[in-house]
């Protein structure tokens, strides 16, 4: 069977590469638009017409760009990863030999694309069927065309076990397919070439092998420095733009606010033994609830994270297919645990459970699970493995190098990261409670709608307090453990 490798190293650069000149493309794309509107005197809303067409040739423009960028000089992917152009004797090529790889590059990366749309097509066959059957709106594998209405069930069904038989041999044709060109682009053999290297007589390599490499140039004077300077200078002028950044406006209308800051200096704390009214709740009672919600979140979280940070760790799950695909996916979920702000789950959740700190306490519970997994997983990557590789050597069991020579090693960094977590749920749950409608952030949100500025600043002072006293405390106890 037909082998290949793909570069990862090279994929990344590239994704890197490519991923920075989209964001110069929307830059300039931005100022193009800002710039119109500023001399024509346009509405802040207007957007200049430019043909769809436009953006998909500027993302494949971008592409193509990326490439050349890579072949003729040095990238600041190329450079994040260490790789370097040179010939069979390991000496940097030549601008003109440069120019011959980077359109050899340009169709092996067009053929490598070509052999994953190859591979993905029986997916995209099963999806229609699959939407086709479910909606009712007849069978088909081909997404907009519908091969066959839909007819008794018997008859349904045997269509269908006719069409997933069809799509197991196109899958396995269209693998094959995949296969056969992507180990000839990128074959798996040891000692072999990409083809773009057979094809020019080149080769890649790191930069510390190459015979010829010299004193690294100055960093004004690459393509990678200029370019990273260049968008260092347009992203922060177009983030300025983007969020109408006014320091004049900041000092101008300060002194409207003085009588807001006059009345959050002088808080009243009337409400934090006695019951407010209208929230039938006191201060000091909803303190406690933000407290617990995050304490609760915490413990619940670290259950479910210490098993799991074993399974993203890839010294311990990844030897084998099966393995590197839990690891995948276990580390997929640290990921979008974490890329979701509590806040936004707790919307989520508000409408599942209903407002109340339980909305509150799952919204931290799901976001400590990511965050203290991703934590604790790289630190079970971080091990000595000496004491897990003896046990292993003596002929312990899988349990057992994990009772004896993981778990003792990462014990006092997961209690640190575990308290530092509680830590942050305290302060995430005070702003939580606005959303959720709970603990002290439900007194802030009223008193704010309220305008009631003098218990808005007891408000503070309590969330202030609760925060300062937590990060001490937390801070001792860390100190003690390390």
């Amino acid at each position: 069977m037909s082998r290949f490798r793909l570069p990862k190293d090279r994929i990344v650069a590239l994704g890197a590469d490519w991923s920075l000149l989209l964001l110069l493309a929307y830059c300039v794309y931005f100022l193009i638009n800002w710039w119109y509107r500023a001399l024509v005197l346009l509405k802040p809303s207007y957007q200049v017409p430019f043909p769809n067409y436009a953006y998909v040739l500027t993302v494949l423009a971008t592409l193509g760009i990326a490439v050349l960028w890579e072949n003729l000089g040095t990238s600041i992917g190329w450079k994040g990863v260490g790789l370097e152009h040179a010939d069979l004797d390991r000496r940097r090529l030549g601008r003109q030999k440069r120019l011959v790889h980077a359109g050899a590059d340009l169709v092996a990366w067009i053929l490598t694309a070509l052999g994953a749309l190859l591979a993905l097509i029986p997916l995209a066959g099963l999806g229609a069927f699959l939407h086709g059957l479910a909606s009712g709106t007849g069978l088909t594998v081909v997404p907009g065309v519908i091969i066959l209405p839909m007819r008794g069930w018997l008859a349904t069904l045997g269509l269908s076990v006719a069409f997933l038989a069809v799509l197991t041999g196109t899958t396995v044709v269209a693998w094959r397919g995949a296969r056969a060109l992507w180990s000839w682009l990128w074959p798996a053999a040891k000692g072999a070439r990409a083809w773009t290297e057979r094809v020019t007589q080149t080769n890649v390599c790191r930069v510390a092998d190459l015979e010829n490499a010299g004193p690294p140039r100055r960093w004004w004077k690459t393509s990678w420095g200029l370019m990273t300077l260049l968008l260092i200078v347009v992203t922060i002028y177009v983030g300025a733009l983007t969020t109408q950044i006014n320091f004049g406006t900041l000092i101008r209308r300060a002194p409207v606010t003085a009588t807001y800051w006059s009345k959050l200096a002088r808080p009243d704390f009337r409400f934090f033994l006695l019951t407010e009214p209208d929230l039938n709740d006191t201060m000091l009672n909803a303190a406690i609830v933000s407290v617990y919600m995050a304490l609760m979140a915490t413990l619940l979280g670290l259950l479910l994270a210490f098993p799991l940070s074993f399974l993203g760790a890839r010294n311990m799950v990844t030897r084998s297919r099966f393995g590197w695909g839990i690891y995948t996916l276990t580390r997929g979920f640290f990921n979008i645990g974490r890329s979701i702000e509590p806040f936004v789950m707790a919307v989520f959740f508000a409408v599942w459970v209903g407002y109340g700190p339980f909305a509150g306490a799952l919204a931290l519970f799901v976001h400590t699970i990511a965050a203290l997994g991703k934590l604790f997983s790289e630190q079970v990557e971080a091990i000595d493995p000496g004491p897990a590789e003896a046990i292993t050597a003596s002929g312990g069991r899988r349990t057992q190098v994990l009772r004896y020579g993981v778990i003792p090693q990462i014990v006092p960094s997961f209690l640190a990261f575990t308290l530092y977590r509680w830590d942050i749920n305290v302060r995430m749950s005070t702003v939580i409670g606005i959303v959720a409608g709970c603990g002290i952030g439900r007194f802030f949100n009223y008193f704010k709608s309220e305008l009631r500025w003098h218990e808005v600043g007891a408000v503070l002072v309590v969330i202030a307090i609760i925060v300062l006293s937590m990060d001490y405390v937390s801070g001792r106890v860390r100190e003690r453990i390390a």
